[in-house]
């Protein structure tokens, strides 16, 4: 009987050039694997973002075919429209309340869940249930509740005596806008709570214990240890939900429209009125890129102040 002998493949050199090579690459094999999902998404964003800077300086239109550079012609006349001033006070108050809102909402659900023993997992999938629903489900839902003929609100409302005749809750220039936000804290906060939550169970309970023995107060608790810990986990809850929320564009269109009286007519409104309402692609290009600078300045203002109270507590 014969024996094969199985020879064992030599080793390359170190210091030669298949081996340096599969060093280099051995230690960045993971970028090597994120390249082509960063060029996919660099493809998918890049471009329509390109694409918006350039036909924000032309004429371009859904009535006429092709275009012709007109600089900065759309973004005066933007500037100079005073509806476009109004759309702009309705998102920053808009975003400013609803995601204020969230997060004091988000944040009491979550601290509220951490003092729970029994069904909590319940609990918990119940407060997820706005999150889960899909917008179109969630503003013709809010729709029929709110309806001044036969919603349950008005009805409620009435039965309890709390009003004397059926509102407009989004038919009035001075509810609708409340009304939406009260509907967007509803829809938002889950995301805030589950959030919050993950970062309390990082927060170890020799802090709390240490601060009982320091004879602290529940308050006191919440504000030297709690809020503390947290700090990172909210910073960027908010900036996630502020970029979410400025940009969002189906919850008031399909629950007001931007009406009444263009009482709840935000930004991301106003550009789709402008593009597929007056077919002027330029003027709602122009409006996007308004947009963009505007919540970069909000963002720069954010990490501004964070960066503050990060040299703050550390000093």
């Amino acid at each position: 009987m014969s024996v094969l002998a199985v020879k064992a493949r030599p080793e390359r050199p170190a210091g030669s050039f298949g081996g340096r090579l599969a060093a280099w690459l051995d230690e960045r094999l993971a970028i090597l694997f994120l390249i082509p999902g960063l060029a996919c998404l660099s493809a998918v964003i890049l471009y329509p973002v390109a694409y918006n800077a350039v036909v924000g300086f032309t004429n371009a239109s859904l009535m006429f075919p092709g275009w012709r550079f007109v600089g900065t012609a759309n973004f005066e006349a933007t500037l100079a429209d005073p509806l476009f001033w109004t759309s702009t006070l309705n998102t920053l108050v808009w975003t400013a309340f609803s995601v204020a809102g969230q997060l004091l909402l988000g944040l009491l659900a979550a601290l509220a869940l951490e003092q729970v023993t029994v069904g909590r997992t319940t609990l918990r999938l119940a407060l997820i249930v706005p999150w889960a629903f899909p917008s179109i489900v969630m503003a013709f839902a809010w729709r029929y509740m709110l309806d001044p003929l036969y919603g349950v609100l008005n009805f409620l409302l009435m039965s309890l005596g709390l009003i004397d005749a059926p509102q407009q809750w989004l038919g009035s220039p001075t509810f609708a806008m409340p009304t939406v936000i009260v509907m967007n804290i509803w829809f938002g906060f889950p995301f805030m709570m589950v959030a919050i939550v993950a970062g309390l169970q990082t927060i170890p309970q020799e802090l709390y214990e240490a601060a009982a023995i320091d004879g602290a107060s529940a308050w006191q608790k919440f504000w030297y240890v709690t809020l503390p810990a947290l700090w990172q986990v909210i910073a960027t809850v908010v900036i996630l939900r502020t970029i979410w929320v400025f940009n969002n564009f189906d919850f008031i269109f399909l629950t007001t429209g931007g009406g009444p009286i263009d009482a709840t007519t935000t930004l991301p409104v106003y550009a789709y009125n402008a593009g597929w309402q007056q077919y002027d692609l330029g003027r709602m290009a122009a409006v996007a890129l308004i947009m963009m600078v505007i919540l970069g300045f909000i963002l720069a203002v954010y990490f501004r102040l964070l960066s503050l109270q990060k040299k703050t507590g550390e000093a």
